[in-house]
Formats: structure tokens, C-alpha cells, sequence
């Protein structure tokens, strides 16, 4: 509700204020009603300065409470977006763990063992499609490693966090691996006290290589 401006008429010093009888002039009455009626208007207004200002106090809070709509419904979204996201990541995570817990060698069996060195032939590895799509195959190069010692069942695993292949560091444990995260097992070998021995099958699913496989 705007205000209106008020125009308050004014006296002129040429114009008389009484007749020759004394009595108040045309003029002097038009000029006093006009300014009694704008300090009425000026009153009126200045009366309905409390309701301007609830309606602008009413239009603040209609502002603020349109704002939080706003804020809400825009944190909403985001919250889907980041639950849409996490999920996502989560059947990304869940799928290249079944990958890498499914994989295996071709061919199954490239451990050649002595009393002191492991020899790794150079082989691929398979990884299997997620929900039977194409499986992707690199080629890991051989190598050789230390053994623990005679008679024991040596396990060849080595990580690698980016699936490449190519050169990877063949580690050497008499525990039995598992083929989780980033670790690939090889397989198993007996480690002979004279000659040399072949190692048995490499990782079948999940990754696990039986003591009986060497």
C-alpha cells in the first residue's frame, strides 16, 4: 500500500483574509478547508502506516519461508543424487570384487619349483564379465622368486590394484591366500629337496588354492 503525497495549500500574501465587514473571505475559506482537508488525509495515512508495515512484514516472511522451500527441496535433490551416486558405486565396487574373486590363469598350472627358486611362466589372466558380459584377458609376464624352504607348500600371489598385468612383483607365502582386493594368487608348488617340482592348478573361484593343489 503506497502513499500518497499531500499537497497542504498555502496563503497569498495579495489575496485578503476578510471583507470590508470583517467576515472571512472566499478565498480565505476555500484556502483553510483545502489545507484542513489535507492534514486529514495526512492523518488518515499516517494511520495506515501500522498496516503497510505488517503487510511488508507478512510479504518478509512469505520471502523467507519461499526461500526454505527452496533450500529444502534443493538439499532434497542433492541428497538423491549423492544416494543415486553411492549405490552406483557400491554395484561398481560389488561387481570388480566378483571380478577379481572369479578370475584365473590360463594356463592353469605355471609354477616350476627347485629347492631354491620358484619360476613363474608367463600367462593370462581372465577376468569375468559382470552379469555375463564379455571377460576382459591381459597378460602377465613370468618371473622367478626365493622359496621358503624343502617340503613346504609355497603360494604365488601378487597385487595389482590396476588390473594390467604386464610386470607385477610375485610374492611367496606358506599361508594360503585369498583372492580378494587387490591380490591375484597364482597358485601352489612344493618346494622339492633335490630336482624340481611343477605346481599344481592355480586360483580357481573364489581365488583359493588347496594345499593338495601343489
Amino acid at each position: 500500500m503506497a502513499l500518497t503525497p499531500i499537497r497542504i495549500p498555502t496563503l497569498t500574501q495579495s489575496e485578503p483574509i476578510v471583507d470590508k465587514d470583517g467576515k472571512p473571505t472566499n478565498y480565505f475559506l476555500r484556502t483553510l478547508n483545502g489545507i484542513l482537508r489535507s492534514l486529514a488525509d495526512a492523518i488518515t495515512q499516517l494511520q495506515q502506516l501500522p498496516l503497510i508495515q505488517d503487510a511488508l512484514a507478512a510479504l518478509d516472511d512469505a520471502t523467507q519461508a519461499a526461500q526454505a522451500a527452496a533450500d529444502a527441496a534443493q538439499a532434497a535433490a542433492a541428497d538423491s543424487m549423492d544416494a543415486a551416486a553411492a549405490s552406483a558405486a557400491a554395484t561398481a565396487a560389488n561387481a570388480r570384487e566378483t571380478s577379481l574373486q572369479t578370475s584365473y590363469i590360463s594356463p592353469a598350472a605355471v609354477l616350476t619349483s627347485t629347492l631354491t627358486t620358484i619360476t613363474v611362466a608367463s600367462h593370462n589372466r581372465i577376468y569375468p564379465g559382470a552379469a555375463g558380459g564379455p571377460a576382459t584377458t591381459v597378460a602377465v609376464t613370468g618371473a622367478t622368486v626365493p622359496t621358503t624352504g624343502a617340503g613346504d607348500v609355497d603360494y604365488v600371489y601378487y597385487t595389482d590394484p590396476t588390473r594390467a598385468g604386464g610386470v607385477v612383483a610375485f610374492q611367496v607365502s606358506t599361508a594360503a591366500p585369498t583372492q580378494t582386493g587387490d591380490t591375484h594368487v597364482v597358485g601352489a608348488v612344493t618346494v622339492p629337496a633335490t630336482g624340481s617340482s611343477n605346481g599344481g592348478r592355480g586360483p580357481q573361484p573364489p581365488g583359493y588354492v588347496r594345499p593338495d593343489d601343489a
